[in-house]
């Protein structure tokens, strides 16, 4: 994948990638010795993951960075330092703007994140259904659940909500959205594809509105905005449908870009 620093397959390689994972943010890693860990932490690997101690489980910052560590008695874990392994952020960065629906959108963050997508911005649009509850702590801890199962080692970063209109001015990127109703768009692969080289230093959006779909002034604000409509496919997506479906389409494309 692009961006990412070329690890040899040792046996002590393969080994760390054998453990189960945990992340910790970056500012409690800053201690030197054992890290005390938190209750959810605790549950999490004594009831989940059964582990004892002496046992060995990988710490992952969100970073790009893994080390070993052993859990000791206490609920604590003590790093190898020496054991860390590094990857460089995957380029071009790939953002989905998710439009707040009441069902799926936990899940779609949650396959977002195990796809690749590196940021993720909620956001209020004219049509969402009304009353639909904002849970930011929520999210990120889908997110982080996520992130160790996937064994990716850069967490997705997760803004905060915003409408659409202010948000659209705001961005650096390349910007596409899901549009149904435009006969002549183009699909999202053949879009990427225009993408020139240059580009690909910025992130690359994707945007995906509420099931009820854009209203004039918002098609609008998206075309002064330089959002170009792009198609998912023949037949009509759910919204979280749609994000999954444009998410693997983005990270295949991403994946293209090391081959090529």
């Amino acid at each position: 994948m692009t961006g990412r620093l070329r690890i040899i397959r040792t046996a002590f390689f393969r080994r760390v990638a054998e453990l189960r994972r945990l992340l910790i943010s970056p500012d409690r890693l800053r201690e030197e010795t054992g890290i005390s860990l938190k209750t959810s932490e605790l549950h999490y690997i004594r009831r989940v993951l059964r582990l004892r101690p002496g046992d060995s489980i990988a710490v992952v910052d969100g970073l790009g960075h893994l080390w070993t560590a052993e859990l000791l008695p206490d609920g604590v874990i003590q790093r190898d330092h020496d054991s860390m392994i590094s990857e460089l952020p995957p380029r071009p960065r790939l953002g989905l703007g998710l439009s707040l629906i009441r069902r799926g959108f936990d899940d779609a963050l949650r396959m977002a994140c195990e796809l690749g997508v590196d940021v993720i911005q909620p956001l209020r649009c004219q049509r969402c259904v009304p009353g639909v509850e904002l849970r930011p702590e929520r999210w990120e801890t889908v997110l982080n659940e996520a992130m160790e199962q996937c064994e990716r080692l850069w967490s997705p970063r997760l803004e905060s909500d915003l409408t659409l209109e202010a948000w659209l001015p705001t961005v650096q990127g390349c910007l596409a959205f899901g549009h149904t109703r435009c006969s002549d768009a183009m699909s999202l692969t053949q879009w990427l594809k225009t993408i020139a080289p240059a580009d690909r230093a910025t992130t690359i959006w994707l945007i995906i509105g509420p099931e009820g779909g854009w209203t004039s002034p918002e098609m609008e604000s998206l075309d002064q905005n330089a959002a170009v409509p792009v198609q998912l496919g023949e037949t009509i997506l759910r919204s979280a449908t749609a994000a999954v479906a444009g998410s693997v389409e983005m990270v295949r494309w991403r994946e293209s870009l090391s081959t090529s």
